[in-house]
C-alpha cells in the first residue's frame, strides 16, 4: 500500500501538503496546510501506517486478518480480538439499535430487526456469533472510523486546516479553507458526467453520501430482508462525526421513507437530504426529517 506525497511552499503563509493512497478498496486523498515539508512528510508516513494497521485489522478478504478469523470461527467458539476491533463491534451494535436495524455489519440468512448477531464478552475481550450463518462486513463503517482516527492524528500534530476525502463518499473537514469560511465539496450528479448535483460547505464537520456505487451497482443491503436496495436517489448526511455520517447515510438509504425521519431524530446535530438526479441534468433535493 504505497502513497503519493506532494508539498508546496510557494505561499509561505499557507504551505500546502497533499497525500493520496489506496486503502480499504477506496482512494484516500488529503490536503492540509500549515506544516513545513519535513513535518508534513512525517505526518504522511503516520497516516500511511495507521491505514495499514486498519487494513490488517478490518479486511475480511485477507485470510490472516482478525476479522476473517472471527468470520471463520466465531459461530463455533468465542474468539479473542484486539482493542480496535472490539471497540468497532461495540459501536456497530449501538448503531444497529439506534437505526432500527437498518445499519448492520452482520449479514445473516435469519434476518430480523431485533436480531442480535453477535455477543461481546468484555472480560475475555472476545466475540461469538449467535447463529452459524453470520458473517461480518465492516465496509460501511471502516471509512468513517478511519477518518475519525485521522482527525485525532491531525489534531495531535497541531494541524488546524485539512480536507480528507475517502472514496468520494465519506469526507471530513478540519477548520476552513485558508481563504474562505468553509471547504466547498461537490456531490457528483449520478446521470450527467461533470455536473455537480449539490455543493456542501464544511467547516469542522463531515459528510457522507450513499447510493449506487461508481460502477452503477446497488451494493447496500436492507438488513431486514437481505436484498439489495434499488434506490435511484442519493442520501447525503452532514454533521460533526464522519463515522456517524457514514452510518446514517447507509441506514437512511436502506430504510423506507416512512422511517427515515424517526431514525435521524435519534442523532442530534445531523442533517440529511435526499438528492434525485434527472436524466437531463436536473436535480431535486428534499430534506429528511
Amino acid at each position: 500500500m504505497a502513497f503519493e506525497f506532494e508539498h508546496s511552499a510557494k505561499n509561505p503563509l499557507h504551505p500546502v501538503s497533499y497525500l493520496k493512497m489506496l486503502a480499504m478498496h477506496s482512494r484516500l486523498e488529503i490536503v492540509w496546510t500549515g506544516q513545513q515539508e519535513i513535518s508534513a512528510q512525517d505526518l504522511a508516513q503516520k497516516i500511511h501506517e495507521s491505514m495499514l494497521s486498519m487494513e490488517r485489522e478490518f479486511n475480511r478478504f485477507s485470510e490472516k486478518s482478525p476479522l476473517s478469523v472471527v468470520n471463520l470461527k466465531a459461530s463455533r467458539e468465542e474468539v479473542c480480538i484486539g482493542e480496535d476491533l472490539f471497540m468497532a463491534l461495540e459501536l456497530c451494535e449501538a448503531f444497529r439499535r439506534g437505526t432500527r436495524g437498518y445499519f448492520d455489519v452482520a449479514t445473516s440468512t435469519s434476518c430480523g430487526r431485533d436480531m442480535v448477531s453477535y455477543t461481546l464478552n468484555p472480560k475475555s475481550h472476545s466475540v461469538r456469533f449467535t447463529a452459524a450463518e453470520v458473517n461480518l462486513d465492516l465496509g460501511g463503517f471502516a471509512k468513517g472510523f478511519a477518518l475519525e482516527r485521522l482527525r485525532t492524528l491531525f489534531t495531535e500534530q497541531g494541524v488546524e486546516r485539512a480536507l480528507m476525502n475517502f472514496g468520494s463518499s465519506s469526507i471530513l473537514a478540519l477548520g476552513s479553507h485558508p481563504y474562505g469560511e468553509w471547504w466547498a465539496v461537490g456531490v457528483d450528479h449520478t446521470k450527467q458526467h461533470g455536473i455537480v448535483a449539490h455543493e456542501v460547505h464544511l467547516r469542522d464537520g463531515a459528510m457522507s453520501v450513499s447510493g449506487r456505487n461508481y460502477k452503477g451497482e446497488y451494493h447496500i443491503v436492507n438488513p431486514h430482508t437481505g436484498a439489495s436496495v434499488a434506490g435511484e436517489d442519493l442520501i447525503l448526511v452532514e454533521g460533526r462525526s464522519a463515522l456517524v455520517c457514514e452510518v446514517l447515510s447507509t441506514a437512511l438509504y436502506a430504510a423506507p421513507k416512512s422511517e427515515r425521519g424517526a431514525i435521524l431524530s435519534q442523532y442530534e446535530g445531523y442533517h440529511a437530504k435526499q438528492i434525485a438526479c434527472g436524466e437531463c441534468g436536473s436535480v431535486e433535493i428534499h430534506e429528511i426529517g
